[in-house]
């Protein structure tokens, strides 16, 4: 993409974030829970079947999702393809000989992430503890779960960030990876052919097939990385939790309780990774590894496909 129009890239992004979370956003609840420490416990029976829970609630997060999603979504966007367009006026005016197109890719796309992942990971902790948040029939006539949630997390917002570089580490790979196949993809599919020469409805088609591809391609290998991921920000929602009860049981008892406790060091990964190995064993890191290739296949299509088309119909 030779040019580059702001305006047009942070209204496509937000539109394609909006649409593809509607649809993905079910599956990646089932997801959080399967990933979760307490799947076999909460989510099913003694003899292997599931439980309804697993089910249920399933946009449970939805409202952080789109809080922070969307200008995060905006902002990835915006930065990957200016800087993808810097790159390549370098090249056209005679800098950047020999470079791999690809390098220019990954690179724009690590940038882009980088700057993402500080607006996405607090919408993903809060999301994701309130997709496995259990509630009783009296509970469920309250406030949702989204806002007891976000009311728990400003008592110490910067929880929220928790799991930012694990989130950066396994982001980073499987979006560069990503956007690497999914040019590379559209390169050989036009091959001998110029993209601005075809139906715009070509062109999404070929967005959507290459986008699909890419991401179901990468996904897979990173499930791991997602699993430790899920299970730090979990914890985070977990330790806050009994530590209000705490101070709630021994308010008057303890006046310094909450300091101690905001104190509390945080899970490390290698703390996760040694804990799910010890009681899961390797495929404890690969659990829930089919739907999330799925849910990557469908996201990536409708979301990447969707941010091509609304941005080809707006520079129309």
């Amino acid at each position: 993409m030779s040019s580059y129009n702001g305006l047009d890239v942070v209204a496509a992004a937000a539109i394609a974030a909006l649409n593809s979370e509607i649809v993905i956003h079910p599956m990646d609840t089932i997801i959080t829970r399967m990933q979760s420490k307490d799947y076999q416990s909460i989510y099913k029976y003694s003899n292997g079947s599931l439980r309804r829970t697993l089910f249920t609630g399933l946009y449970q997060g939805f409202g952080p999702t789109l809080f922070a999603g969307i200008p995060s979504s905006a902002a990835f966007f915006a930065t990957y393809e200016a800087s993808k367009t810097t790159f390549e006026r370098a090249q056209t005016a005679g800098y950047l000989h020999g470079v791999p197109k690809s390098i220019f890719h990954a690179t724009s796309s690590a940038v882009a992430e980088l700057v993402a992942c500080a607006f996405l990971n607090p919408a993903e902790v809060l999301k994701q503890n309130a997709q496995i948040s259990q509630q009783s029939a009296q509970q469920a006539s309250g406030p949702p779960v989204s806002i007891k949630i976000m009311k728990q997390f400003f008592q110490q917002p910067s929880a929220l960030w928790s799991g930012y570089w694990v989130l950066v580490a396994g982001q980073l790979p499987s979006i560069c990876l990503t956007f690497c196949l999914y040019e590379s993809f559209k390169e050989t599919w036009y091959e001998g052919r110029t993209p601005a020469n075809e139906m715009i409805s070509q062109q999404i088609k070929a967005s959507v097939l290459c986008a699909g591809l890419a991401g179901g391609c990468s996904s897979w290998f990173f499930v791991p990385i997602d699993v430790v991921k899920t299970r730090m920000r979990l914890a985070v929602g977990d330790d806050m939790q009994l530590s209000r009860n705490s101070m709630n049981k021994a308010a008057h008892k303890v006046s310094g309780t909450k300091s101690s406790i905001a104190s509390k060091p945080r899970l490390l990964s290698i703390q996760v990774v040694r804990d799910v190995f010890l009681k899961e064993g390797i495929p404890g890191f690969f659990r829930g590894s089919g739907l999330t290739c799925l849910a990557a296949t469908l996201g990536s299509a409708m979301y990447i496909g969707c941010y091509e088309g609304i941005k080809l119909a707006l520079e129309a």
